[in-house]
Formats: C-alpha cells, structure tokens, sequence
C-alpha cells in the first residue's frame, strides 16, 4: 500500500508536498518572491492570512529542505507509530503556528521584522514530541554521517535545546542577526513538549492498525526473550527469562490495538520504568 499515493502515510504526504513546494519556488520559478507564502508582521497587516500556514513548507535552499525531512522522516516515523496520523498532522501544523507566533513577538520586540520561513519548528515540535513519549529509547545517529554513536531520545532533546540556545545567544552578537529564526524553534520545541506532557492530545482511541511483519514491540526497541518450550530437545541450552513482564506486553498490545494516546497515567508510568530498566541493561550488556 505503500507504492501508491493513497497508501501514503501521512508523514511522507508532508514529505512530499515540503519537496514538491520546494522545486515549483526554487528551480521552476528560479528567483520566487517568497513574501507571498512566507510570515511576517507586514505580511499579516497586508493580510495575507495564509502565511501562517504556508511558511511551514517553503524552504531556504536544499539543505535546508533536507535536513528538515530527514528528521521528520525519522522520528515522525516513530510518532506515527505511537501516536496515530491525527496527532502527527496536528503536531506538525500546530507546533509550526506556534513557533511562527513566538518568532513574531521577538520580531516584534527587538526587530527586524525579517521573512519567517521552513518546516523547522514543525519538525522539532514531532522530535520533541517523540523525545518525551519514549526518553530513554535508544537511536543510532551517524555523527558527521560517518561516526556512528548510540543517544537516547532524551539526549537527543537536550543537545536540539542546547545548541538553539547557543545559536541564539550567537545571534546578540551578530549584527542584523544570523538569518536563522531561533525563537520559531523554541516555539515549536515547547509546543511538542506540551502537546504530550501537558496532555493536549486527543484521548479518543484510533482504529486498530493490521499488525505488519515487524510488531510494535520490535519497533518500540524490546526484544521479548522467550523460555524454552519445555517439549524441545532437553540438550537445548536454556534461553533467559523474558525481560518484557506480562504487564508491559499487556500495554504494548494496547498500543498496538488502540494507540499510545490511550495509556493511563499508571500505565504510562509503567512503560517508562521499564524503557528507562531496559536502557541500563542494553548498556551493562554492550
């Protein structure tokens, strides 16, 4: 169902049309206005009330565009799994509302009032809100795209936050400011935040999923240790006990049946003790 646009997800939808503005703006009409479709004070008193929207899928230039897809593949992947369609379009168009309307008032404040565009606090409203669903889930990252290192998604979160805040404190030194929208960030990081921890989510259950290849339980990062079938060969060496208890494989088939959004508090609490158990015995293992 993936070959075909109706099969798409909703993530590589967003993929596709940030992609699809960008070569119509940048290689068709080689030198676009980008005041039409991009945010500011003057293009809100000039009432083009669509700027909000359509900032979040014009792009500077290719690396710009490529390494907001690469993270909203990534970890929007993840979110679509945990979360549903609903929430990741919701996250994505809100968290990016929300960094346009925080980069306005900094505009506003100490000036200029400079062209906001890009999907950047779209896509880190979708890390952040990643980063907090499963914090100590582990990733692979290729550093430099050559070293490979392995960071939780909490560490993830902190090195975005840090490295915002450094450029942001980069900026005050930098006349006319540095042309990269930093409070547009911060805005969507909050926002991706407060969608999940503040529980703005929606609490209706999801229709249930078909269950692919891979379950979700491989996905979510745990590989489930089964004992030996006490009818098999006794010269089979005994296997370990299963690390996932029969309560966090209750929840996880709960996720996979109705969605993350459905966990209670108790529930919730129960998957991360065991993400976080599970973290420190990847690592006392490796």
């Amino acid at each position: 169902d993936r070959r075909v646009p109706s099969g798409w997800s909703v993530v590589i939808w967003l993929i596709v049309i940030n992609a699809s503005t960008y070569l119509l703006n940048n290689l068709i009409f080689y030198s676009p206005q980008r005041d039409i479709f991009a945010l500011s004070l003057d293009a809100l008193k000039s009432l083009r009330v669509w700027t909000p929207l359509t900032y979040q899928f014009v792009h500077a230039n290719l690396w710009h565009l490529l390494g907001n897809m690469l993270g909203l593949f990534f970890l929007g992947r993840m979110l679509l799994d945990m979360a549903g369609p609903r929430q990741v379009l919701r996250i994505y168009l809100l968290g990016g509302l929300a960094g346009g309307v925080l980069q306005l008032a900094y505009n506003a404040l100490f000036g200029p009032d400079a062209l906001i565009i890009g999907a950047s606090a779209s896509v880190l409203a979708i890390v952040i809100a990643v980063c907090t669903l499963v914090p100590y889930q582990r990733i692979q990252l290729l550093l430099f795209f050559i070293i490979p290192i392995s960071l939780t998604l909490k560490q993830v979160a902190l090195i975005i936050i840090a490295s915002n805040f450094l450029t942001l404190l980069f900026s005050f030194s930098t006349q006319g400011g540095n042309g990269i929208a930093v409070m547009a960030h911060f805005g969507g990081i909050l926002f991706g935040w407060a969608f999940i921890r503040l529980g703005f989510h929606d609490t209706r259950p999801v229709p249930a999923k078909p269950r692919r290849d891979s379950s979700f339980k491989e996905r979510f990062g745990i590989r489930i240790i089964r004992d030996s079938d006490p009818k098999s060969d006794v010269s089979t060496p005994p296997k370990k006990k299963p690390f996932v208890t029969s309560d966090v494989d209750a929840i996880l088939d709960k996720i996979n049946e109705l969605g993350f959004q459905s966990l209670t508090d108790d529930e919730r609490l129960t998957l991360e003790k065991s993400s976080r158990k599970l973290s420190r015995r990847v690592d006392r293992d490796s």
